[in-house]
């Protein structure tokens, strides 16, 4: 068994002051668990290569609240470079005799391919000519009988096509009434929200929410680990976000909620509609915990 580097240390402590597992967070980052404990260990040589080093060293530190950019520099003697390894001359030798030797077989074989090549050209060529003079010796009633059957399909073809015209026309008149429906409920605005910061500490700051709505919705452009769980535990979210992806959470009923983003340069929050300042500069803390109390009145 490897020792745990003093990266490995690190990243295991974060992981059990969040009381994950290692099943827990191969589910969250979709890394196999033999990896993710050969990071703990330090033991990069079963890995597929350096450049997955760094990638699965960057999930892991995201899924259990670290910077992978500070933790890069810091542990930089740790971790390998995603460098190109170059192929031994040894090997290119080899390859270079195999692709000799398979030159050497082609040209031995290339009289046979083209007579067979000449075979089958005049095997074809016979076969259109036979099947041409047997087209042309058909009887002119059977002829008749094949063109109205293909003016048939061809009218069939066409009512077809209208059919479709006319179904696409209504899907998208109704995807157009829809679309219109949805734009008038965007445009009925909910009562007044306001929004106060009451403290911050550090990474970890408290809002009042006032308004009748608690609606949170949570929009990424990077990977980022995001919580969202109300005052007595409860969660609704606990997991990764990658690029382009957003959620919304309806929250109204609640008084107390918790939201947790580790990467708050990668995620835009709003609440009812208003896109949240951070309360703390995301370059001071690219973590932060963000405490909300729900007034409705």
């Amino acid at each position: 068994m490897f020792p745990l580097t003093e990266l490995g240390k690190r990243l295991k402590e974060a992981r059990e002051q969040r009381n994950m597992s290692l099943d827990d967070l191969q589910e969250i980052t979709k890394i196999q668990k033999r990896y993710l404990i050969a990071i703990e260990q330090g033991n990069y040589v079963i890995m597929p290569g350096k450049f997955y080093v760094r990638a699965f060293i960057r999930q892991y530190a995201e899924a259990v609240g670290l910077d992978p950019d500070e933790l890069f520099e810091q542990y930089a003697n740790e971790i390998p470079t995603a460098q190109q390894e170059e192929l031994p001359g040894e090997l290119s030798r080899v390859k270079s005799r195999q692709l000799s030797e398979q030159g050497a077989k082609v040209l031995d074989v290339l009289p046979k391919i083209l007579i067979g090549t000449f075979v089958v050209g005049l095997a074809v060529a016979l076969w259109f000519f036979f099947q041409n003079r047997t087209v042309n010796e058909q009887p002119q009633e059977q002829i008749i009988q094949e063109g109205a059957e293909f003016e048939q399909s061809e009218q069939a073809k066409k009512q077809q096509t209208e059919k479709q015209s006319e179904q696409q026309s209504e899907n998208e008149q109704q995807a157009e009434n829809e679309q219109q429906a949805e734009n008038e409920g965007e445009n009925e605005q909910p009562s007044e929200t306001m929004v106060k910061v009451v403290e911050t500490n550090g990474r970890k700051s408290t809002l009042e929410v006032t308004g009748e709505q608690l609606i949170i919705d949570i929009a990424t452009k990077g990977d980022a680990w995001i919580e969202v769980k109300n005052g007595k535990g409860k969660a609704f979210a606990r997991k990764m976000m990658y690029a382009n992806q957003t959620e919304t959470f309806d929250l109204t009923n609640e008084t107390e909620v918790l939201l947790v983003i580790g990467q708050t340069l990668n995620t835009e929050v709003k609440i009812n509609g208003q896109t949240l300042q951070y309360p703390v500069n995301p370059n001071d803390h690219v973590r932060q915990d963000i405490a909300i109390i729900h007034n409705k009145q």
